[in-house]
């Protein structure tokens, strides 16, 4: 499996900050993911647009590997080819906060738990979305796998209760047959 190529990447950090501005790539189909956090703790992200009109690979935002302490607050998010927002990996207390999807995901906006090599075994926990939307006014469509369900807080969210339970299963299947 090759690795990601990622337009915006952060790796074994703590105290990361990013305030306003867009994270956009002008050459989008080069990337996998846009916004990369892997095992970093105490992120702030506030008042940014994030990849807002899609064409990357993959993910808007790839939250991974155990990151913890994750606030993304006020922020316009896109998707890639897959979601606007993808949390996975054993990271918790994640808080999405104000944040508008503006280009909505493939069959999900927000995947939460789905299978991760790098920590198969961690379960995704914590993640709260407090108003977060679509910016073309429909419902905000979470998947959940290998993870506790979310803390939904205003805002247009549903949680796609059929499409989490085949997640949980091909994570199931993927943890104890594809080491």
């Amino acid at each position: 499996m090759k690795p990601d190529v990622n337009y915006c990447a952060y790796a074994d950090q703590d105290g990361v900050e990013i305030n306003g501005g867009v994270i956009e790539s002008l050459t989008p189909t080069e990337y996998d993911d846009i916004l990369k956090l892997s095992n970093c703790t105490r992120v702030r992200v506030s008042q940014c647009a994030i990849n807002p009109n899609g064409g990357n690979r993959e993910d808007g935002v790839d939250i991974m590997r155990g990151s913890h302490d994750v606030v993304l607050n006020e922020c316009d998010v896109g998707a890639g080819a897959k979601y606007a927002f993808t949390i996975k990996g054993g990271s918790r207390d994640v808080l999405l906060r104000r944040v508008v999807i503006t280009r909505p995901g493939r069959w999900v906006d927000i995947d939460i738990g789905n299978y991760s090599s790098t920590v198969p075994d961690a379960k995704t926990g914590r993640v709260v979305l407090e108003s977060v939307t679509r910016s073309d006014g429909k419902p905000v469509r979470v998947r959940v796998g290998f993870a506790d369900d979310p803390v939904v807080i205003g805002g247009n969210v549903t949680v796609l209760r059929c499409q989490s339970l085949a997640l949980k299963a091909y994570v199931w299947f993927r943890r104890k047959f594809c080491r």
